[in-house]
């Protein structure tokens, strides 16, 4: 599984103004210590396997002149994936992963009162150069048994070296990332919610 691909994930600067929270941010609520676990189905149609994806909010860094959350996956106690993200004005965006800065930073998540035109990005990440696609809708899924509001996001990533990777993420406010599926090749892998635990 693609680990690298499951961290669509967030972060939040110091906002300008206390009573303006930075756009976006109640789709997946950070502070540091904060915990999502994850049933895993490495194929569609296959059990969900034993083992959990755990993302943990590890602390906050700077990335240049922008704070950052450092969120860290792992899969059977093992580190699988890194990034730094943080809300901006535009959203939720992606600073650096797996310790490569991406450059520009990649917006993966907007407000989900904004309009619902795809956006796309070039981008590099270390010294590879990749082209993301994005859009975004409501849509009302099942979460553990109860029926949820989210907002999805619909991504397309591809390098120059070829390999294209999809995904869809859908958000839940106060909670955060509830499912992800990721398609690459013939290959689906499935996330979903098992528990969201609260740090500070």
């Amino acid at each position: 599984m693609r680990l690298s691909a499951l961290l669509l994930a967030a972060a939040v600067p110091a906002p300008l103004f206390a009573a303006d929270p930075p756009p976006g941010e109640d789709l997946f609520p950070l502070a540091v210590n904060n915990r999502w676990t994850y049933h895993v189905q490495p194929f569609a149609g296959q059990p969900f396997q034993e083992d959990r994806f755990v993302i943990r909010v590890v602390r906050k860094e700077m990335i240049g002149d922008q704070t950052c959350f450092f969120l860290e996956g792992r899969l059977k106690d093992r580190i699988a994936a890194t990034e730094h993200v943080a809300f901006t004005k535009d959203g939720l965006t992606r600073f650096r992963a797996d310790n490569y800065d991406i450059v520009p930073p990649v917006t993966v998540l907007k407000p989900a009162a904004a309009s619902k035109a795809p956006w796309a990005i070039d981008y590099q990440l270390g010294d590879r150069k990749a082209t993301g696609t994005f859009s975004q809708e409501p849509a009302t899924i099942t979460v553990q048994g109860k029926r949820t509001r989210t907002t999805m996001v619909s991504a397309e990533m591809g390098g120059t070296n070829g390999g294209r990777v999809e995904t869809r993420v859908w958000y839940a406010p106060g909670i955060g990332m509830v499912r992800q599926q990721i398609n690459e090749g013939k290959r689906t892998t499935v996330l979903e919610l098992e528990k969201f635990e609260k740090g500070e």
